[in-house]
């Protein structure tokens, strides 16, 4: 059980982490397009400073979204895994993907169409953040395919 926890403590900073950087990233370039001079030490000090403030500031930090919203997905094709047909690491990886998609979409929704998530306010950067939901869910998968390995 612990293993499972850590596992899943672990996708949800995979996906943290590319949240942060994809939006620090995607401010940069904005910054850089109207002549701001950006260099490496700005861009890892933004990108560190974002993922520290996106994780634990904020009146509800981001990281509790993304834990919420992979936890219901999570459970969710972990209850449908004995009916599907695809292996475990595919099935988290779309489930991951689903429950960031959902989580941006609900936050969307519920806040009038304002996005909580700054790299999530265009097209491009809903599918990136859905892309770190597969790449977490995925991770998640591939760990609990090895647990069950061990198991047997």
């Amino acid at each position: 059980m612990l293993i499972r926890i850590k596992a899943f403590l672990i996708s949800v900073s995979i996906a943290m982490g590319l949240v942060a950087i994809h939006t620090s990233v995607t401010n940069l370039l904005w910054l850089s397009s109207i002549d701001m001079p950006i260099s490496l030490g700005i861009i890892i000090s933004t990108i560190a400073s974002d993922i520290i403030g996106m994780s634990f500031q904020g009146e509800v930090p981001v990281i509790a979204l993304i834990l919420i919203g992979l936890l219901i997905a999570f459970c969710t094709a972990g209850l449908l895994f004995k009916r599907a047909t695809l292996s475990k690491p595919k099935l988290y990886a779309l489930a991951g993907g689903t429950g960031l998609l959902a989580t941006v979409m609900l936050l969307s929704l519920a806040l009038g169409s304002m996005d909580l998530i700054a790299g999530a306010r265009t097209l491009l950067g809903r599918c990136i953040i859905i892309l770190a939901g597969i790449l977490a869910g995925y991770y998640f998968g591939v760990q609990l395919t090895k647990v069950a390995n061990n198991e047997e």
